[in-house]
């Protein structure tokens, strides 16, 4: 069945992240609807995206490799040319610590995403809307790669969570966790995802090492399943 969309194909969005996995699936959500997007994943690459293409609306993430997001909205505030109409910024984050609610406030930020965002609420918020709702699609071209992107995240991270846990750093700990939920989500790997969520529930919630460690294997048993399954194919 073919769903007709009917979209607001003349409007520019952009998307600053840096993180493979929310970048990529937020492109191409929008790219369902619209042609103009455009991905970055620093703060540099972001003010001369924003500042030379004048997008309609900008999907910021607050942590990016040279600069915070935070920063990077002021500048786009600051500098915005006075004689062009101002764009809609959405800030997409993992992130929704006081510090950053209480700094969010004081900018003119329009909504405050937590991650993930499924790719029908990132279209809405673009404004890009269609007959009866937009159905949430993902080509299998797509999806196959964001379950690369994911795979290749984990062998990744894994060392790094192991560390954490050893140093009963549970802050470093949660900060990776963040993002693989994301990325898990991204990639439909359900299970995975619930794992995820549950090991970062009990870093957050309990000091016995007993129980974090429970969860812990309870992950990596999931997500070496999903590891060997994907190299196989």
């Amino acid at each position: 069945m073919t769903v007709k969309r009917i979209c607001a194909g003349g409007r520019r969005i952009l998307v600053v992240d840096d993180h493979d996995g929310s970048g990529r699936h937020a492109a191409a959500a929008l790219k369902e609807c619209t042609g103009q997007v455009q991905w970055v994943k620093t703060a540099s690459e972001a003010l001369l995206a924003s500042l030379s293409w004048l997008p309609d609306t900008i999907f910021m993430d607050l942590h990016l490799p040279d600069a915070g997001g935070l920063e990077v909205i002021r500048r786009i505030r600051a500098d915005w040319p006075m004689d062009k109409p101002e764009p809609s910024i959405v800030v997409v984050t993992g992130d929704v610590s006081p510090g950053n609610r209480k700094q969010l406030a004081q900018l003119k930020v329009d909504h405050v995403l937590v991650k993930p965002v499924p790719g029908e609420q990132l279209r809405a918020i673009a404004g890009l809307t269609s007959n009866g709702g937009i159905q949430e699609s993902r080509s299998g071209e797509v999806l196959t790669e964001l379950k690369a992107l994911f795979r290749d995240e984990l062998e990744k991270r894994l060392p790094e969570l192991d560390l954490g846990l050893s140093r009963l750093d549970y802050k470093a700990v949660t900060t990776v966790l963040h993002q693989l939920i994301a990325s898990a989500a991204f990639s439909g790997e359900f299970r995975l995802e619930q794992n995820l969520r549950s090991l970062n529930t009990v870093c957050r919630q309990s000091d016995a090492p007993g129980e974090i460690a429970r969860h812990y294997y309870q992950f990596l048993e999931s997500a070496q399943e999903f590891m060997s399954r994907e190299k196989s194919q």
